[in-house]
């Protein structure tokens, strides 16, 4: 393929294979300079540490081959990961008290019984009057919660985890909580968390760090093309924020319309 002068002023080509992506074959290259292979090295590194969760309960209900400590996508693996994480006194301890205060369950300990014919590991609650929960009859919101304890407390954390609708599947009245664990994990700097909501809830008691770091998502009703505004650089957001509240705001439709208002689209 010729070069235009556009493509020339970037300096030389590197073909590269199509069905192989092109970031490692740079690393590779012969032609290419030690600076860029190390730049490509370090993003491919990035993109690497970055987790894209669909947490799905029924797969994190499943027992879980011995060793397997990488939470899956899905949430498989959760009995063993849970279970690397309770090697250490001091986490277990974390995990229980966090599972008691954001579930309806009154966790005294956390146990992982072996199923006698597969040899998998399985997941199961001790409540405070000795009653065992198996995983089975643990609810969808309570498992979530527990993948996203084992994401960020597990022993190999990625350095960026995104949550589609982190609230789902848990009460309202714990939500303060959910939030207060993710922000003290992101707090500590090793970790960052992207997450998508809908609940007026959640947006009500962010905090103000937070509420700096969010924005809203809408749809152009002229194209197919996404506009994201970080929601603080909206005209007036933090006075209506104190007067009305976050989540008011969003059930109302105002942050789509100061979009739609700033970008000059006429629905």
């Amino acid at each position: 393929m010729a070069k235009s002068g556009y493509q020339r002023k970037y300096g030389h080509r590197v073909a590269v294979r199509p069905d192989q992506p092109a970031l490692t074959q740079i690393g590779e290259h012969q032609k290419v300079l030690r600076g860029h292979k190390l730049y490509a090295e370090h993003v491919i590194s990035s993109l690497a540490s970055m987790r894209f969760l669909d947490l799905s309960p029924d797969r994190m209900r499943q027992p879980a081959f011995p060793g397997q400590d990488i939470l899956g996508d899905g949430g498989d693996n959760l009995p063993t990961v849970l279970k690397e994480i309770c090697s250490d006194a001091a986490h277990r301890n974390a995990l229980i008290d966090w599972t008691r205060e954001l579930t309806p369950m009154d966790v005294k300990d956390i146990e992982f019984p072996i199923d006698p014919t597969t040899g998998h590991i399985q997941l199961a609650f001790r409540e405070a009057d000795d009653r065992v929960v198996s995983a089975y009859a643990a609810s969808d919101g309570t498992l979530r919660f527990l993948a996203m304890l084992a994401a960020l407390l597990g022993p190999n954390p990625a350095s960026l985890y995104f949550f589609e609708e982190i609230d789902n599947g848990i009460h309202p009245s714990r939500l303060r909580l959910l939030l207060d664990l993710i922000e003290t994990q992101t707090a500590k700097g090793k970790v960052q968390v992207i997450t998508t909501t809908h609940s007026p809830d959640l947006l009500s008691i962010i905090g103000n760090e937070t509420f700096e770091h969010t924005s809203v998502v809408c749809r152009r009703p002229d194209t197919d093309a996404a506009l994201i505004r970080p929601v603080a650089h909206l005209i007036d957001a933090k006075k209506l924020r104190k007067s009305q509240g976050l989540g008011r705001l969003h059930t109302s439709g105002w942050m789509e319309d100061s979009v739609f208002f700033e970008e000059g689209v006429t629905e």
